[in-house]
């Protein structure tokens, strides 16, 4: 008994050390507790004593913990680049020769150049020969961050506040919703949105508030960083043509095909991760008769909301934009349909939660809160786009199902194949909702 007062009088004052301000008192004061009532009428030796205690201390109080989460930061580097210009993910090799390309363009003065259209601040990255290699979105050229240098937004902050934003959607969290798209097309194996990470980048070519240009070096940026696709043309300017009902496609019937399954391929990756911004013109499609054909989901940075759209706003739902056409009315390519159905099970919606989640942890100002509602919102979505391929609803039907919010059961990872086993499903919730 000694040596238990002994190592409780070491761990007090450990704990002092560390608490720092009120929220770390509170937290350890309930550790203590804890570890208190666990050891009360025990009798340990002096190293099983230290190992119980620390295997108490990183459950009760992990918040409080100095030590780094080795593999978050291991599975993190897939998603974003280095200070470097590189990442350390061996596989992303034609990512990492374009980030090299483009740091060889910086240091020669080719500096990126600014997007006229749109909304936000990005920008064409080009590489040394002038050819334009990639898009940069940096995170507070955002269309609602403070430093988005377009003036309707900037008239829309000021005249028409109460307006501003998407009251579904986390502000200034685009770059990491581009990316997100990316991850969840890349573990869908959907391969229709042009590779996209998180890079830091910096060049005059930015906006920067008047304080930084007293500076000689401009600050770094975080954005995303996606992959320039050659040879695309905006859906907008070829697709109606192949979609007029009543009319012959001009397309031949293995083109239809091919166009069928890319074309389900984006409904898919629009509706899991909820694309509250997808339109005839951020969709691209490269077409070439009787040699090319394929698609393009670019612009995904208006995704992963907290709440369904439409339980937030009477007025603004955000529908999909392909819904209304014929090609969403088609039923399921069939091997698409087994593609997604064998791969969809409990343990691969954990894994893509996981890691959806390890990347927006690179995000520090979001509340993990946010978060979790983002996740509960794609797992919805997940379990409709299940029911939708085993009923054999087309994707036109598929938006009009019931929108759901699906949490998981258990903190650990699913045993079994019963999705009502491994998940809690609730409907959402239309009350509260507000005009814009």
């Amino acid at each position: 008994m000694p040596i238990v007062e002994e190592s409780k009088v070491n761990d007090n004052s450990k704990v002092r050390s560390m608490a720092n301000d009120e929220q770390n008192r509170v937290n350890i004061s309930t550790a203590k507790r804890s570890v208190k009532d666990y050891f009360d009428g025990k009798e340990f030796g002096r190293g099983e004593l230290r190992q119980q205690i620390t295997k108490s201390w990183s459950i009760s109080i992990p918040s409080t913990s100095r030590q780094s989460d080795t593999s978050w930061a291991s599975r993190i580097r897939q998603y974003v680049a280095s200070s470097k210009l590189c990442t350390t993910n061996l596989e992303d090799e034609d990512f990492n020769e374009n980030l090299r390309r483009c740091a060889a363009a910086m240091e020669a003065g080719i500096h990126p150049l600014r997007i006229p259209s749109g909304s936000s601040g990005s920008y064409f990255i080009r590489d040394i020969s002038g050819k334009t290699i990639a898009v940069f979105k940096p995170k507070d050229e955002e269309p609602f961050a403070p430093l988005n240098p377009k003036w309707p937004k900037f008239f829309q902050r000021i005249l028409c506040f109460c307006c501003f934003g998407r009251a579904c959607l986390i502000p200034n969290n685009g770059y990491l919703s581009e990316t997100g798209a990316s991850l969840v097309d890349e573990k869908l194996k959907l391969h229709i949105v042009p590779k996209t990470r998180v890079v830091k980048l910096a060049s005059p070519a930015f906006f920067y508030s008047r304080s930084f240009w007293k500076r000689k070096v401009p600050k770094l940026k975080a954005g995303s960083y996606q992959l320039f696709v050659n040879g695309y043309v905006g859906a907008g300017s070829i697709v109606p043509d192949w979609s007029k009902e009543g009319h012959s496609c001009p397309l031949s019937p293995a083109e239809a095909d091919r166009f069928k399954i890319l074309f389900q391929k984006m409904c898919v990756l629009d509706y899991v991760i909820r694309n509250t911004d997808r339109h005839m013109d951020n969709w691209l499609v490269r077409y070439e008769k009787k040699n090319i054909l394929e698609v393009a989901a670019i612009d995904n940075g208006l995704a992963f909301p907290i709440k369904h759209p439409e339980t937030t706003s009477r007025l603004r739902p955000f529908p999909f934009g392909w819904a209304q056409l014929s090609w969403a009315k088609l039923s399921w390519d069939e091997e698409l349909r087994t593609h997604l159905l064998d791969l969809l099970t409990p343990q691969f919606v954990q894994e893509l939660c996981d890691d959806i989640k390890m990347l927006f942890k690179y995000d520090k100002e979001v509340n993990r809160f946010l978060k979790y509602n983002q996740l509960r919102v794609m797992r919805g979505q997940i379990w409709n786009l299940r029911m939708a391929l085993i009923e054999r609803k087309p994707p036109a039907e598929m938006v009009k199902l019931p929108l759901l919010l699906v949490s998981r059961r258990h903190r650990r990872r699913p045993m079994s194949n019963d999705w009502n086993k491994s998940f809690r499903v609730k409907y959402a919730d239309y009350r509260g909702r507000g005009c814009c």
